[in-house]
Order: C-alpha cells, then sequence, then structure tokens
C-alpha cells in the first residue's frame, strides 16, 4: 500500500522517521555504537517504545487489507491453543485470516502445528489480532515489525485468570485499539483499570479434532478401568490448576481401588522440585494414579480427552477452562469448580460443579503474586460426592455428558464464535487510518 493511501499526519510522520534514519545512517558505525552505548539501557528502551507503532483508530479502507492472527501456533499450551481456536474460528465464518507464528521468540516450540504459518505481511495498515497478554505486547509488536509509520488496527486478545487487574499490563494499553477477552469473569476483572480499552468478549471457539478416536491401549489403561483425568502446566501454576487437590479427593473417593484411575496429565513438572516433592507425597505410592508429564501433539491432546471416562479440574481459577470445554465437547462428563471463567459454559445442566468459597490468592509456586485477590477453595467432601455419584451412576454420567456436549454446540462453536468475531470486525469503522497520538 503506497505512503497516498494514508492521511496527512501519517505521512509527514513517515517523512520524518526517514530524515531521522537517514541522518542516523550517515553517522560512522563506530560513533553510532559508541552513543548507542552511552545511552545505556533506560534510554535503549525508551527509544525501542517510541519506534513502536500507535494503534489505528479505524480498519483500512482497503477491504483486501491482511487480517493476522499472531500467537503461539507451534506451543502446546493454552495460550498456543487459543490462538489456533481463533485462526480456526475465523475461517470457520468465512474469512481469510493469517497466522503468523511468535512461538520461536516466546515460548517453547513443543507442537507442530496443522496450521500453515506466514511471515508477518508488510502491508502498511491491516487488522492484528494478536493473542497474546499484555507483557508480551511490546516485544511481540517488535518482533512483528510494526513501526511508527505502519498503521494497523491492533486488537490484544488476552486472558487472565484472578479477579483483580493484573499489575503493569496496562502499559500495553498504548499499543491497542480495543481489546478482546475470553470470558466475562476475565472482561470483568480487565475493566477495573480505568485506562482499559474497549472490551469485548469471545470465548474460545471449540473445534474438535475430525476422526478423533480414544486410545485406551497406547496410553496403557485397561479396557474395565474408570478413567478420571485432570490437568495442569507449571507455568501456570499448579497452585491455580490444583491437581493435589483432585489427588486427595480420589483417594478418599476410591482408594487404591484397581477399577479406578486417575491419570495426572502434566507439563513442566521437573522445572518445579517443590510440585514433585508434593505430587508423591499426595500420591503415597497409591498405583492407580499415573503422572503422564509430556507436551502432546494436537492429535494426542485430543485422543487424551477422549480416551477418559470423566475430567476433573478443582482449579482454583481459570481464565477460560479449556481443557473442561474441548473434554465436554467430545461429549465426556465433567467435574469442576463452580467458579471463574468456566461458569460461561459450566452450570448445573452441563457439568457436575463443585461447590468453592473464596480465600486469598496465596501461590506456593510463585506465578500469581497478589495477595489482595482472592480465588476458591473448592469443597473436598463435596468433591469427593461427585466422584462417586459419576463413578457408581453410568447413566446419570452419559445424560450429563451429553448435556455438556450439547451446551458446547449452543454456546462455543467455531462456526458461531467465528461469526460474532467477524460481526465485531465488520462494526469498526473504516476510513482515513491514523495512529493514537497516546
Amino acid at each position: 500500500m503506497q505512503d497516498a493511501s494514508l492521511s496527512p499526519l501519517a505521512r509527514l510522520r513517515m517523512s520524518v522517521m526517514r530524515t531521522l534514519r537517514s541522518v542516523w545512517a550517515r553517522i560512522p558505525e563506530s560513533w553510532r555504537y559508541r552513543m548507542w552505548t552511552i545511552a545505556g539501557p533506560r534510554w535503549q528502551s525508551a527509544y525501542a517504545r517510541s519506534m513502536i507503532a500507535r494503534p489505528a483508530q479505524h480498519r483500512s479502507r482497503d477491504p483486501n487489507a491482511p487480517l493476522v492472527v499472531a500467537g503461539l501456533f507451534s506451543t502446546a499450551n493454552g495460550i498456543g491453543e487459543a490462538a489456533r481456536t481463533t485462526y480456526r474460528a475465523l475461517q470457520a465464518a468465512g474469512l481469510d485470516p493469517i497466522a503468523v507464528d511468535l512461538s520461536e521468540p516466546f515460548a517453547p516450540v513443543d507442537l507442530t502445528s496443522e496450521i500453515t504459518c506466514q511471515p508477518m505481511p508488510d502491508d502498511q495498515e491491516g487488522t492484528l489480532i494478536l493473542q497474546l497478554n499484555g507483557p508480551e505486547t511490546m516485544s511481540a509488536m517488535q518482533h512483528l515489525g510494526l513501526e511508527r509509520g505502519r498503521n494497523w488496527y491492533t486488537i490484544g486478545y488476552w486472558a487472565w485468570e484472578l479477579p483483580t487487574f493484573p499489575k503493569g499490563w496496562e502499559k500495553a494499553f498504548r499499543y491497542l485499539s480495543e481489546l478482546w477477552t475470553i470470558s466475562h469473569f476475565t472482561a470483568d476483572a480487565l475493566r477495573k483499570h480505568e485506562e482499559a480499552p474497549d472490551i469485548h468478549v469471545f470465548g474460545h471457539a471449540i473445534t474438535p479434532r475430525k476422526g478423533v478416536r480414544p486410545a485406551r491401549m497406547k496410553f496403557g489403561w485397561k479396557k474395565d478401568q474408570l478413567i478420571f483425568l485432570t490437568m495442569a502446566d507449571s507455568m501456570s501454576s499448579f497452585e491455580r490448576k490444583n491437581p493435589i487437590a483432585t489427588i486427595r479427593a480420589f483417594r478418599a473417593a476410591f482408594g487404591e481401588d484397581p477399577s479406578k484411575r486417575l491419570i495426572v496429565k502434566t507439563r513442566n513438572l521437573a522445572r518445579s522440585e517443590a510440585a514433585m516433592n508434593n505430587f508423591n507425597a499426595a500420591i503415597n505410592g497409591a498405583e492407580n494414579i499415573e503422572v503422564l508429564d509430556s507436551s502432546l501433539s494436537e492429535k494426542d491432546q485430543w485422543a487424551l480427552l477422549k480416551s477418559c471416562d470423566v475430567l476433573v479440574s478443582l482449579h482454583r481459577s481459570e481464565g477460560f477452562g479449556l481443557g473442561l470445554a474441548e473434554t465436554m465437547a467430545l461429549g465426556k462428563p465433567v467435574i469442576c469448580t463452580d467458579w471463574s471463567g468456566n461458569m460461561d459454559f459450566t452450570n448445573e445442566t452441563s457439568a457436575a460443579l463443585v461447590r468453592s468459597s473464596l480465600i486469598p490468592c496465596v501461590d506456593e509456586y510463585g506465578i500469581y503474586g497478589d495477595t489482595s485477590a482472592h480465588w476458591a477453595d473448592p469443597d473436598h467432601v463435596d468433591a469427593v460426592k461427585q466422584m462417586r455419584r459419576l463413578a457408581e451412576d453410568v447413566d446419570g454420567r452419559k445424560k450429563l455428558a451429553a448435556r455438556g456436549k450439547a451446551y458446547i454446540e449452543e454456546v462455543a462453536s467455531a462456526k458461531g464464535m467465528g461469526e460474532q468475531m467477524r460481526t465485531r470486525l465488520e462494526q469498526i469503522p473504516r476510513g482515513d487510518v491514523d495512529s493514537n497520538p497516546r
């Protein structure tokens, strides 16, 4: 797109930047290096921030301007899956998004995505959905090459798990045209900052992998065992995911009954010696509890969910609860805490809810440090009751699974969520794209 398509103010800014760069380029390299070194990290950081493009207030007039989803497409965590679900939802709604992978600079590359990724387009204008959180926003913009003079309508698509606004994330506001987020619970927390831009809620679009089949033999589970599954990642805080509570409830419900088996699916367990010690103490040698610590491919992750009989999440807080929604979409029953983001799609008819009370947020593993916040303490006795109920009532278990599946299809299908996103994008005014001077 040529400079002539820009507003006079945007063209002036580009002209000034070109002049400054031209002057800088004429300075001998040794002098430039010395000046940059003398400036020090503080001024270097300030310069880097000043070079990042400010968000456009309108979408481009050009209907062919690119629509980009940038995120962790090659990372096997919730944020990575969020980018993949957003891309697929937009496709299901008839749009043609471009996937740009940011895994390498921001996270482990531990998954081969089935989505074809491309480099960031060099177009002057476009719409960017950045599926990373506040702390990564500035660096992501730099990696994407969005410098002053480029005018993109930039949407931050954030996830957050506490009811308080995350300290420091407001620094990203200056780079965003608007915010999307994954649940009403998260939106309420983000709106607590008085400078927050417009916030719109789009839960994750749930698209079960086609042809997914159970793989119990692959995972080494016996055909006649009732398999309970719980999941946690040390990078997302074991305290928040609270798998120890699930282990304790399972042991209280079934002891070492070999016909019942609990699979504790983890990632990055070795990163936390404290977590490993706590796991070993809670399991205490029980032969019907297995820890599966690995990063699975998309195919194997879906097969894992399809292979279990019941998913249990005694979480203290969820921004959304992606694993819960995916399991429900596969027609499997779930037991979960009755609080936080999952309450957008779990209720008394779609899930087995465990009563909870709120307690101060104290994270032994150091991921969450806001002790002024509160999160849930799921009731141990009620968790045991729900596990036993689903184990004993086969017909009730099947009916709960069917209701959960139907509800996810109603509120979180890829096409439905994609159409909601498309509607929002069409509501954004098109016009002379200009940078926000904030």
